[in-house]
């Protein structure tokens, strides 16, 4: 698997939107309909949309939520296959 960083990038080169959310403090993943399994919510744009439009409207198709703060972290493209793995940590360093 291959995760590539990018500085600077169009809005226009950009096809997909993925967003982690959080709900009252609790991460949101969405079932998959075709897959039955469970994902961070995201999708394609639609002609005419800039990315953080298709953002929004794939957070409300998915969740449901209504109203919300989004802002942009990061560009990244990933090739091959990846796990999505979910952690619960008991215990931390103290300083990080």
């Amino acid at each position: 698997m291959k995760v590539k960083f990018y500085e600077n990038v169009s809005d226009e080169l950009l096809k997909f939107a993925v967003i982690v959310s959080k709900s009252e403090g609790r991460w949101v993943f969405c079932r998959h309909k075709e897959r039955e399994t469970y994902e961070v919510p995201g999708g394609c744009r639609e002609k005419e949309e800039s990315i953080l439009q298709a953002a929004e409207r794939e957070l409300r198709e998915e969740t449901g939520a209504l109203q919300f703060h989004m802002r942009p972290i990061c560009v990244y493209s990933v090739t091959g296959k990846k796990p999505l793995l979910i952690a619960e940590v008991q215990r931390r360093l103290q300083k990080m």
